[in-house]
């Protein structure tokens, strides 16, 4: 279960922050023009939301199968 949970945490984490980049995260690290005070934090707690998503949710399913 918890190679599982890791597993999909960093699959998550690699996809949300995929998603920030295409999206023109790099223009937003780059020049700061995140409207909170830093723009590392708000782009770390993302990309870790995004790996505890889909650690959770394989959890889930995991279970329910």
């Amino acid at each position: 279960m918890v190679r599982t949970f890791f597993w999909w945490f960093g699959m998550g984490a690699l996809t949300t922050l995929s998603v920030l980049m295409v999206q023109g995260g790099v223009r937003d690290l780059f020049y700061d023009t995140h409207p909170s005070g830093s723009a590392y934090l708000s782009f770390a707690t993302t990309i870790f939301g995004g790996g505890l998503l889909a650690g959770c949710l394989a959890l889930i399913m995991a279970r329910l199968r």
